[in-house]
């Protein structure tokens, strides 16, 4: 069973790695759900070598539906950094209406080789994505991040027991999305799904504040050490 973390800054990476994560999502700006981070945070994760890591691959917050210009910036996020020492790229894209861009997706996957690729919850704004997963593992995906279409993964059991049944075997399925050390048991036992994947994050206030503004910064979202600690724990438990 494995434990992935969705990180954006070193504190996160050292929170994943010491609290015992398996592997991480490397992101900027998890606030939006998460973008490409830049190289300095890829290059001091890969430090860290007896944990994955994949990249997230993701020019600008919204839609999954990206204009040529776009979809070039994803491609040079790519190749810069498949030669560095990580396991994979985690993407996804959608055509106009709202269906899984199979061709487009082509072109990032076979970029990518021989890294892994991960498709992200671009799968449970797709219209189509149940329909698409045989041809996802003919193109090579590692791993589908769902929610089960809706908003928290508690909430889509039914659908990702259902993908598990129907492709476990072939394609990971991995819940995501309001994923903690409370509800891992039942998530497990509702799916038998394998990969949790969580922030494992707190809500806290940056001790800086510059007196010439007049105000302390925004709230931040921090990784846990002892949270991601607390969801390995949980998942050890399922193993006994």
């Amino acid at each position: 069973m494995k434990l992935e973390i969705c990180i954006d800054s070193f504190d996160g990476m050292v929170g994943a790695f010491y609290g015992g994560a398996d592997r991480v999502e490397i992101c900027s700006a998890l606030s939006l759900d998460g973008l490409t981070p830049d190289a300095g945070l890829v290059d001091i994760c890969c430090e860290y070598e007896d944990i994955e890591k994949f990249v997230m691959v993701r020019p600008r917050p919204g839609h999954f539906t990206y204009d040529d210009f776009e979809l070039g910036q994803m491609k040079a996020t790519i190749i810069a950094f498949k030669d560095k020492p990580i396991d994979g790229f985690v993407l996804g894209v959608l055509d106009e209406e709202g269906r899984l861009d199979i061709e487009t997706m082509k072109e990032l996957v076979y970029l990518a080789f021989p890294k892994k690729v991960v498709l992200h919850r671009a799968f449970d704004y797709s219209i189509d994505g149940e329909e698409k997963i045989e041809e996802l593992i003919k193109m090579g995906f590692e791993r589908i991040l769902t929610s089960g279409k809706k908003p928290r993964a508690v909430e889509g059991l039914d659908l990702i027991r259902d993908l598990q049944i129907k492709y476990g075997d072939r394609i990971e399925i991995m819940a995501g999305s309001g994923v903690n050390h409370e509800n891992i048991k039942e998530i497990y036992e509702k799916t038998g799904i394998e990969n949790f994947h969580l922030s494992a994050s707190y809500t806290g206030q940056s001790e800086i504040s510059y007196d010439n503004f007049g105000k302390a910064f925004d709230d931040y979202r921090w990784t846990s050490s002892g949270l991601v600690e607390a969801a390995r724990l949980a998942i050890d438990d399922l193993k006994k």
